[in-house]
């Protein structure tokens, strides 16, 4: 059994700030279930649809989608090839790790920027709701932002550890 005034020392504090995210994304996808439902019921039930939950259903699940991708990079969870680090050499496939990294928050940071860019220009209006379409936009855009930073994050804490990131039963070189 460990002294536990040594293990509280030796655990990294936990941050509420990464949890913020995770909790829009759940906030969020019971605002979707909750419209989805109204539309079902007052459809099938009531046999009258109420014209705006189509239009919110579909503006949620793309929020919905966003915002939970932003949790997977954060957690490095999105799913990826591991062909070529299987058969690559475990430096080159460390290498090939960090080239991988530094284009995905490339990639995240020219999405964000083409994204506040349309949801500057953006004038129209949602169909059933007075509210601009650029407000959709510019949440997409700012889950873009979100996801550049975390996978920036994910970038240099694998610069830091030398870690390849490839799945657990391929060997990358760092195994004592």
């Amino acid at each position: 059994m460990s002294n536990p005034a040594t293990t509280t020392h030796d655990r990294p504090k936990k941050s509420r700030i990464p949890a913020l995210d995770a909790g829009l994304v759940i906030v969020l996808f019971w605002l979707l279930a909750i419209v989805v439902f109204v539309q079902f019921f007052t459809r099938y039930v009531l046999n009258d649809s109420i014209g705006w939950t189509e239009e919110i259903a579909r503006y949620l699940l793309v929020a919905v989608t966003f915002a939970g991708a932003c949790v997977a990079v954060r957690r490095n969870t999105h799913i990826s090839v591991e062909f070529f680090y299987r058969y690559l050499p475990p430096g080159a496939a460390r290498g090939l790790s960090r080239v991988v990294d530094i284009l995905r928050t490339g990639l995240f940071g020219m999405l964000a920027w083409l994204c506040f860019q349309l949801s500057g220009n953006t004038r129209q209006m949602m169909t059933s709701i007075d509210l601009p379409k650029s407000a959709l936009y510019g949440f997409v855009a700012a889950c873009f932002a979100l996801m550049a930073i975390y996978s920036a994050i994910v970038t240099w804490r694998h610069f830091v550890s030398g870690k390849a990131d490839v799945a657990p039963d391929v060997a990358t070189g760092l195994e004592e």
